[in-house]
C-alpha cells in the first residue's frame, strides 16, 4: 500500500518542506487531476526530488537510495528481467553474500519482494527510490549498446548490401541516437568529409569522435533523418530545420535536427532536447547559497526584469526554466517565447518562434502582452525592438525573465544601453543580473586528492599565461599563505570512460541592482565600474565562485581556466 496523501502532507509540513497555503492550494490543483501528492510533487518539482524521496523513504521505514549515485553491475540486472523492473519500478543495485539490495518505489509491495526473495534465494533489502530515478537507471539494461552500436556498424563497414536500405539506416541511426541519450550527450554531429563519415557526440561540453561509417551510407541516413524530421528529401542545397520525437526502448527522445550543405554532402546536427534526466532544480545546477539568496529574493518582486546571460550552451534557458518552476502556481499566467521550446511545462503557456509565419520574439511577445500575462519569458532579447518591447512589459506591472549574449554580468546593462534602451528606463526596471558557464564536473567513481605548494600556483599562472593571481585567491578563500593546499581531480574510469569528469555544474555571479548600481546605470558608466561596485555590494565573481567549488572538490582548477580563459 502506498503512502497515502495525508499521511505525506502531514510529514512534509512537519519537516518544514511545504507551508499550509501552499498545500490547500495543491489539495484544489489534485482535484483536477488523477494524480496522487506524492505524484504531483514530483511532476511539478516544487520540492526537490531527494527531499521528498528522504521524507517517504522515512514513512516506509526504509532507507532512501539516489541510483544515480550507484554503479549497477550488469550481472546483478538478469535477478529481475527488463520488464518486471520497468513496470513495477524495482531495481537490483547492490549484491552481498546472502543480500540482494533492492531500490523500489513501493517498498510495501510485499508479495513482489518475497517473489524476489525465494527467486534469488537471497535475503531482500528493500530501499525506497523515486521512479524518476528508476526510470532513468533503467539504462543500466542497454549497457551493451556499445557492443550492440560497434556490432552494426562494423556490418556497414564490411557488407555494402546490408545498408542498402532505409529499414538498415533508421537501425543504425535508433542505435546512434540511443548511444548518444544514454552517455547524456547533448548534441550529435554526423559529418561528412573525404575519407568517410565522422560520428561525433558532444559530451559535458567536449565533441567526443565516436565511429567513423563508408560515406557509402550517407544519402540513406540522411534520408531517414528528414522522414522522420518532416523535412524535404528532395532538397540537398538548402538548410533545413526540423523535430522528431521518438521512443527508443522506454525512453522518449526529442531531437532539433539542422541539416546544411558543406563540400563533401549533408552535414547533420541532432541537438537532444529530452528533459527526463535534468533536474530543474537551482541548487542541483550548482548555485552557492549566497547567489541562491539573490535569486530567491528578487524574483517574488511582481515587476521588474531578471537578465541570465552567457555563451551558447551556458545552461541560461536551464536556469530560466528552473526560476519558472519555483514561479509557477495556479495565481499567476505565466507566458513564454522561445527559439526552440526546449522544456514542456504544464501551466506554462509556451510559443515557439516561427519565421515562416513571422511570429518572431518581438511580435510574439506584442501578443503576449495582450494575454495578461503576470510573468514573461523571452528566450533570447536579439535585437532592439525585442529589447525595448521587454523594458516595457517590465515598467508596466510584469515581472520579464530573458537571456542576453554577454560574457558577464557587468557587460550586460551596458549591451541594453547599446540597443536604444533608455538608461532611466533600465535603472527603473532591472532587479537582477545572471551570468553563467557550466563546467564539467569531477566523477565520483575515480576522484583522488591531491597536494599542491602556494609556488606551484605561481608555475600554473606562467605556464598558463593567466591574468589572475592564483595565490591572493586562494590565500582568501582559504585564510592561509602556507602548507600544501589539497585539491581533487579525476584519475579516468569506465563510468566517465577515461576522462575523470562527469556531468556538470554552474559557476556564476549574481548582481542585484542596488540603488548604487542604478546610479551607475544613469551615467552610463563602464563595465568595470559597474562590476568593482557590485562586488562592494557582496557580489561573487564568476570566477571566485569556480575556484570556491574546486576547493570543494566539484571540479577541477584546469577546469576552470578551460571555460573562463579568454
Amino acid at each position: 500500500m502506498a503512502v497515502n496523501n495525508k499521511e505525506l502532507s502531514a510529514a512534509l509540513m512537519t519537516k518544514g518542506l511545504i507551508d499550509e497555503k501552499a498545500l490547500k492550494n495543491i489539495e484544489i490543483a489534485l482535484k483536477s487531476k488523477n494524480l496522487s501528492l506524492e505524484e504531483y510533487l514530483f511532476e511539478k518539482e516544487i520540492i526537490s526530488d531527494e527531499k521528498i524521496g528522504t521524507v517517504i523513504a522515512e514513512l516506509y521505514q526504509v532507507p532512501f537510495v539516489k541510483l544515480k549515485d550507484k554503479t549497477i553491475p550488469a550481472p546483478l540486472l538478469r535477478a529481475i528481467p527488463h520488464t518486471m523492473a520497468a513496470r513495477q519500478y524495482i531495481l537490483p543495485f547492490e549484491k552481498t553474500a546472502d543480500e540482494i539490495h533492492l531500490a523500489i518505489n513501493n517498498p510495501r509491495n510485499y508479495e513482489l519482494l518475497n517473489f524476489i526473495e525465494k527467486k534469488t534465494g537471497l535475503k531482500v533489502k528493500a530501499y525506497y527510490a523515486t521512479k524518476k530515478d528508476i526510470k532513468s537507471s533503467l539504462k543500466a539494461y542497454n549497457s551493451d549498446v556499445n557492443q550492440k552500436f560497434t556490432k552494426l556498424l562494423k556490418g556497414a563497414l564490411a557488407d555494402r548490401n546490408k545498408i542498402e536500405s532505409l529499414k538498415d539506416a533508421a537501425k543504425i541511426l535508433d542505435t546512434i541516437i540511443l548511444f548518444a541519450y544514454q552517455n547524456s550527450a547533448s548534441d550529435i554531429h554526423i559529418e561528412p568529409h573525404k575519407e568517410g563519415l565522422s560520428i561525433r557526440y558532444r559530451i559535458d561540453g567536449i565533441l567526443h569522435n565516436i565511429a567513423e561509417l563508408p560515406l557509402t551510407i550517407l544519402d540513406l541516413l540522411i534520408t531517414r533523418i528528414k522522414v522522420l524530421a518532416n523535412m524535404r528529401t528532395d532538397e540537398h542545397r538548402a538548410a533545413q530545420d526540423g523535430r522528431i520525437k521518438i521512443e527508443l526502448e522506454g525512453n522518449e527522445i526529442t531531437l532539433r535536427v539542422s541539416i546544411i550543405p558543406i563540400y563533401d554532402g549533408e552535414k547533420t546536427v541532432m541537438r537532444i532536447l529530452s528533459s527526463s534526466h535534468q533536474e530543474l532544480d537551482l541548487e542541483a545546477l550548482g548555485y552557492s547559497e549566497k547567489n541562491l539568496k539573490f535569486v530567491q529574493r528578487n524574483i517574488v518582486k511582481t515587476h521588474g526584469i531578471l537578465l541570465i546571460t552567457g555563451p551558447t550552451g551556458s545552461g541560461k534557458t536551464t536556469t530560466l526554466y528552473s526560476i519558472l518552476k519555483l514561479l509557477n502556481s495556479p495565481e499567476v499566467n505565466i507566458s513564454t517565447i522561445e527559439d526552440p521550446i526546449e522544456y514542456r511545462l504544464e501551466g506554462v503557456n509556451q510559443i515557439q518562434v516561427n519565421p515562416k509565419t513571422n511570429l518572431t520574439f518581438a511580435l510574439g511577445l506584442r501578443s503576449l502582452l495582450r494575454q495578461d500575462p503576470d510573468i514573461v519569458m523571452v528566450g533570447e532579447i536579439r535585437d532592439e525592438e525585442t529589447a525595448h518591447i521587454a523594458i516595457n512589459a517590465a515598467l508596466t506591472g510584469h515581472l520579464v525573465l530573458a537571456t542576453l549574449h554577454t560574457n558577464d554580468v557587468a557587460s550586460t546593462l551596458p549591451r541594453l544601453i547599446e540597443m536604444k534602451v533608455e538608461p532611466f528606463l533600465l535603472s527603473a526596471t532591472a532587479q537582477l543580473v545572471i551570468a553563467q558557464r557550466l563546467v564539467r564536473g569531477i566523477c565520483g567513481k575515480c576522484k583522488k586528492s591531491y597536494s599542491m605548494e602556494w609556488n606551484q600556483l605561481k608555475t600554473f599562472e606562467e605556464k598558463l599565461d593567466l591574468n589572475q593571481n592564483l595565490q591572493t585567491i586562494f590565500a582568501e578563500l582559504t585564510n592561509q599563505q602556507q602548507g600544501p593546499l589539497t585539491f581533487y581531480k579525476g584519475e579516468g574510469c569506465s563510468t566517465c570512460n577515461g576522462t575523470g569528469y562527469k556531468g556538470r555544474t554552474a559557476i556564476a555571479e549574481v548582481m542585484e541592482v542596488t540603488d548604487s548600481i542604478k546610479k551607475l546605470i544613469l551615467k552610463n558608466a563602464p563595465p568595470m565600474e559597474i562590476e568593482q561596485a557590485s562586488v562592494k555590494e557582496g557580489m561573487i565573481l564568476m570566477f571566485i565562485d569556480g575556484m570556491q567549488k574546486v576547493l570543494k572538490g566539484m571540479t577541477t582548477i584546469e577546469e576552470i581556466l578551460r571555460v573562463m580563459r579568454t
